[in-house]
């Protein structure tokens, strides 16, 4: 790292006056998701799109109230009906401040699921955030799912690593 770059993880200047306290706030509210989620707490999921947040899945984007429903009924009937337990991993978290009250971030993640025995590595994604601070808390104002997923292996009928 050169004299006068920023450190690892960020780009761009800050001109809040706390950059610790809002890069640990921002850093709270990417992983809070996660939590949130691990925990089946849809309600809690709204709270952090502050009220005027969306959510963005594929090609749809739908409020945040919208999306917790969405990821409610997900975790009931969908492919997230799996044993526990269950968790989310946050990593490669990249914040860029666009001033003092909005920043983007990128996250990547992977939802540990458990086999016969042990966590193991499930989806994968990838998150594009915009970000507000209002009344001195951060949420989202645009929060961007990307599903990570291997194109199927030519050749194989059963797309599975052989033993």
């Amino acid at each position: 790292m050169t004299a006068g770059s920023p450190p690892p993880g960020t780009v761009g200047r800050y001109e809040g006056d706390n950059e610790a306290g809002d890069r640990a706030a921002i850093h709270a509210l990417l992983v809070g998701y996660g939590e949130r989620l691990d925990q089946r707490d849809f309600d809690g999921l709204v709270e952090l799109y502050g009220g005027d947040g969306v959510s963005v899945m594929g090609d749809r984007e739908v409020p945040g109230a919208e999306a917790a429903a969405i990821m409610r009924e997900t975790y009931r009937t969908g492919k997230n009906v799996i044993r526990t337990p269950n968790f989310h991993l946050f990593f490669n978290e990249v914040v860029t401040f666009d001033g003092p009250d909005r920043a983007r971030a990128t996250s990547m993640c992977v939802y540990m699921v458990t086999d016969d025995a042990f966590p193991v590595p499930g989806p994968s994604s990838r998150y594009e955030d915009e970000l507000v601070k209002k009344d001195g808390r951060w949420y989202f104002a645009k929060r961007r799912y990307v599903k990570i997923s291997n194109p199927p292996i030519p050749g194989r009928d059963d797309n599975r690593p052989q033993s």
